[in-house]
């Protein structure tokens, strides 16, 4: 019982250093290829597959920005406008699709992009969301009232999701 409570709490810490230290990499170098950033992390001394950084990108928030004639990664920039600002960048590069069940919104998002849709859907601070639950490419919405759902899935439309059903 005590193994499997360590394993994932053993897992979560190295992905938390592992971020870590990619934020500090991207900015102290210029970064401009994944195939670079697992470079650096190895010699760091971080084993990152490409799947790994591709995550790591998306939940990082990680942009590329010009510098010195190329593009590199760097850091999110801090946005005065605060979640909706992050929740509009998501869906404007990622393709999100949502559906109602009861009190819950379900949204789908591509493979290894659910945990940053989630936490931008909870830096948005929607007063009916309750909390969210995200998996690989699916966040589970919770809803305070079933009467609400459709509001929230109202106000997420104009941020570019998706409406199963619906003709738009």
């Amino acid at each position: 019982m005590i193994g499997a409570r360590t394993a994932p709490r053993s897992h979560r810490a190295r992905k938390h250093h592992r971020q870590q230290t990619l934020v500090r990499l991207v900015g102290e170098r210029d970064l401009g290829t994944q195939e670079e950033l697992a470079r650096a992390l190895r010699a760091a001394g971080f084993r990152a597959t490409q799947a790994t950084i591709s995550r790591d990108i998306v939940e990082l928030g990680l942009v590329k920005v010009p510098r010195d004639g190329a593009h590199v990664y760097a850091p999110p920039p801090v946005s005065s406008g605060g979640g909706a600002d992050r929740l509009r960048r998501f869906c404007e590069d990622y393709p999100v699709q949502a559906a109602v069940s009861g009190t819950m919104v379900v949204l789908r998002s591509l493979p290894g992009t659910a945990n940053a849709l989630a936490a931008a859907i909870d830096a948005a601070r929607f007063r009916q969301v309750v909390g969210t639950l995200a998996g690989d490419d699916t966040v589970f919405i919770a809803v305070a009232r079933e009467r609400d759902t459709r509001a929230v899935v109202e106000r997420l439309i104009p941020f570019g999701v998706m409406v199963e059903g619906a003709q738009r």
